[in-house]
């Protein structure tokens, strides 16, 4: 049987790869799974990734890519896998997630907020993962994040693990089509995330803000979408003084999705959500890194700086889900967000948030 629980949530390397679609993955999970066993046995136990990798330099996402290809040069009609991405980075966390598949035979967590969106049909899937390739599946949800568990008990965890990654990008993409039909503007909705110049004065200006981080890049993030609704917001919320700076960290797997549709409750709940379970920001990059410390085990580090409407603002607490009354009877009357001290800010609607830079980086000196 398929097991869904209110269970400990435990921390594990984030999974999946992002934005490949469900229809894609799911046909041919076996095949990936003997693929991945037979032509990326190299990368098992790796203290470091190819040498090619680090000699990458990027300039524009649509002029160049990085590439991996498993095959043996001798043996040209073998089964190979081939990764292509627009950064190093990407790829770096591309073949990250593929060997922490390959080496955990018998037991693999993904943790993907968006398995909260399963509906009957991905849990008839699930239930069809188990019986096909021999596995147990739990799925849990505490403390605002969700994940599945899977347990070999007579078959191949692999191409299970393919599967369930495959249905959580599809509940992504389908998500994020919804909230761009949610928006309702008369514009169509673009949006774009453009390097900066390492000589820019912008990208001078964050490596202040990082002093303690070795910088990979730095993005522009546009949405033109975003920036009308934002604005709404603003004059909804009668807000007549300068939106705050603040920052946010996120897994690399949702990066692309704020670009395109905002910042959402599922991207980045923190470690501990003691404010509420709404959309969480801090002041400052190294309340930030304590804030969202569950992410330790990636590759790269992913700061989003925004600007945030703040509005009126009080303490919160665990059990909110929207905004305390300010005056208590009158649900027509909320405060705009809430505080967790003068670090951390937490809102309940992803239109007070505005996506301005997308700055990836590493601690210093971790780098190979």
């Amino acid at each position: 049987m398929c097991c869904i629980e209110q269970g400990e949530c435990t921390q594990s390397f984030w999974s999946g790869p992002d934005g490949i679609p469900g229809r894609v993955l799911r046909p041919c999970a076996g095949q990936l799974a003997e693929a991945f066993e037979n032509k990326l046995k190299s990368l098992r136990g790796a203290a470091s990734y190819p040498s090619s990798f680090n000699s990458f330099s990027f300039t524009e996402h649509e002029s160049r890519t990085d590439h991996y290809d498993s095959r043996d040069a001798v043996k040209s009609a073998q089964e190979y896998i081939e990764l292509t991405t627009a950064c190093d980075e990407m790829l770096r966390e591309a073949l990250r997630w593929y060997n922490d598949m390959l080496t955990n035979k018998h037991g693999f967590s993904i943790h993907n907020n968006f398995i909260q969106h399963f509906g009957q049909e991905e849990m008839d899937e699930l239930l069809n993962i188990q019986t096909k390739w021999g596995v147990f599946i739990k799925v849990f949800f505490q403390d605002g994040y969700a994940g599945v568990n899977l347990q070999v008990v007579s078959g191949d965890i692999r191409p299970a693990v393919l599967e369930v990654e495959a249905m959580c990008c599809q509940v992504q993409e389908d998500f994020a089509k919804e909230e761009e039909r949610d928006m309702c503007l008369k514009t169509p909705i673009s949006f774009s995330r453009k390097p900066l110049d390492a000589n820019s004065a912008v990208y001078r200006e964050k490596l202040k803000t990082f002093s303690g981080f070795q910088i990979v890049r730095v993005e522009k993030l546009e949405n033109s979408s975003l920036r009308q609704l934002f604005d709404l917001k603003k004059k909804q919320l009668q807000v007549s003084t300068t939106p705050k700076l603040m920052y946010q960290r996120l897994p690399a797997q949702f990066c692309n999705l704020l670009s395109r549709v905002g910042f959402q409750r599922e991207f980045a709940p923190p470690y501990e959500q003691k404010q509420g379970a709404g959309i969480y920001f801090s002041s400052s990059v190294k309340q930030a890194e304590k804030l969202w410390k569950g992410l330790a085990d990636e590759e790269y580090m992913y700061f989003v700086e925004a600007v945030v409407l703040t509005g009126k603002s009080t303490v919160g607490s665990p059990d909110l889900i929207v905004p305390p009354e300010i005056h208590s009877g009158d649900p027509f009357s909320l405060y705009d967000s809430v505080t967790g001290g003068i670090d951390t800010h937490v809102i309940f609607n992803g239109h007070q948030a505005l996506p301005e830079y997308l700055i990836i980086c590493t601690q210093k000196n971790t780098l190979n």
